[in-house]
């Protein structure tokens, strides 16, 4: 390689190094909105959760709705966007999984989020009911959720579906992503029996019981897929940020690598013109 050329690798490595930093740094500010987001829909979620709580005692069935008329509808939640480490596989090897285990009990519907997934799981030969493009920022969440939102209570409505299965990757730390599954519908009211009966307050209900339930539980359902989309994106932004932090060492590293093959070779240069001259010393003499 001469001297030229290793100058030209050590420019294009250079612009990468500046292309993943920038990527880097923007994916740590994605992560800390991310992150007041998925506070903030979890502070929402318990609201709601006391409320189901405080009616679930005074309705005799143990899931809300009582009946699932309909086949499953699995969602799962992948990335828009491309270099998210492993963000995409860990998911979709917990989805293979579920879809067989789910179609082995009969019908099932598949909602895909994210043209990474869908086009990964129809290279192999899944075909999904529908899909929708993931989320990239904290605006296009909020709008992403209310399109699945829409479409799910409307099938729910028709009795299309009967339960709500949810994968996406829960947000643990920067370094920890856990794939995860979560139903949401129909509630499994026993799991929000409060262990102790609640302290007694004015309260005043315009509705009935069935019909406020009815509404608690769509918002629920709402709230509870929001908190998952926020999870999913502050997790592929933490895998984004690992997969360019290690870039970033990467060509750090072959920068370096290739400052010490230039100082080589132009010092080889240095030394290949000095020998010249002393040879062309020796013809004159």
């Amino acid at each position: 390689m001469t001297l030229e050329q290793t100058q030209r690798q050590y420019r294009a490595v250079n612009t990468i190094h500046d292309i993943v930093g920038a990527m880097r740094a923007i994916a740590a500010g994605r992560i800390q909105g991310a992150q007041r987001a998925l506070a903030a829909a979890r502070r929402y979620e318990g609201v709601v959760r006391r409320g189901i709580v405080s009616l679930a005692g005074r309705l005799e069935t143990h899931s809300f709705p009582a009946s699932e008329d309909g086949p499953p509808l699995l969602v799962v939640l992948t990335s828009e966007q491309a270099l998210c480490g492993t963000f995409n596989q860990d998911v979709l090897a917990l989805a293979g999984r579920r879809l067989e285990e789910l179609r082995s009990q009969g019908p099932l519907s598949l909602v895909v989020v994210g043209e990474r997934g869908i086009r990964h799981l129809v290279s192999r030969g899944i075909t999904p009911d529908a899909g929708e493009r993931a989320a990239t920022s904290l605006q296009g969440l909020r709008d992403l959720v209310k399109r699945l939102a829409l479409m799910i209570d409307g099938r729910y409505a028709a009795r299309q579906i009967g339960a709500l299965h949810v994968i996406y990757n829960r947000y643990q730390s920067v370094s920890e992503q856990v794939p995860t599954e979560e139903r949401i519908l129909p509630l499994d009211l026993s799991r929000f029996q409060a262990p102790e009966p609640p302290p007694a307050t004015d309260s005043y209900r315009y509705l009935s019981v069935p019909v406020l339930m009815a509404g608690l539980v769509s918002e629920y359902a709402f709230i509870s897929l929001y908190r998952m989309a926020a999870d999913s994106y502050a997790s592929e932004q933490a895998s984004r940020l690992v997969a360019m932090d290690g870039a970033t060492r990467n060509t750090e590293k072959m920068l370096n690598e290739l400052l010490d093959l230039e100082r080589r070779e132009r010092q080889g240069q240095i030394t290949r013109q000095v020998l010249d001259l002393i040879g062309a010393r020796f013809v004159v003499d």
